[in-house]
């Protein structure tokens, strides 16, 4: 089925345009995904292959990133994960507590 994510246009025009590094990020793991005015629908397709995301400095991308390695099939390398720590410093090593 289909995930709609809507009601969210302001997230289009803060620093960088929220909706569009989302939908560029889920992308690049292999998600179904297309952007709308005020959000986003991803289309349930069997899972997530995984990959690589550049969270280019953006703690929100970095944590999306690693947690959508944990529900992909193949793992998410993030370049750049340590931003993360901007907003949650404990992050990186809460993850691994979930992991083990």
């Amino acid at each position: 089925g289909d995930t709609v994510v809507s009601g969210a246009e302001e997230l289009r025009h803060k620093e960088s345009d929220r909706i569009a590094s989302v939908v560029t990020g889920l992308s690049a793991l292999g998600a179904e995904i297309e952007a709308a005015a005020d959000g986003f629908i991803v289309t349930g397709a069997g899972g997530l292959p995984g990959g690589r995301i550049d969270a280019a400095g953006d703690h929100r991308i970095a944590m999306l990133g690693a947690i959508a390695g944990l529900a992909s099939r193949g793992g998410v390398a993030v370049e750049g994960v340590e931003a993360a720590g901007v907003s949650y410093p404990g992050f990186e090593s809460d993850l691994d507590m979930l992991v083990r």
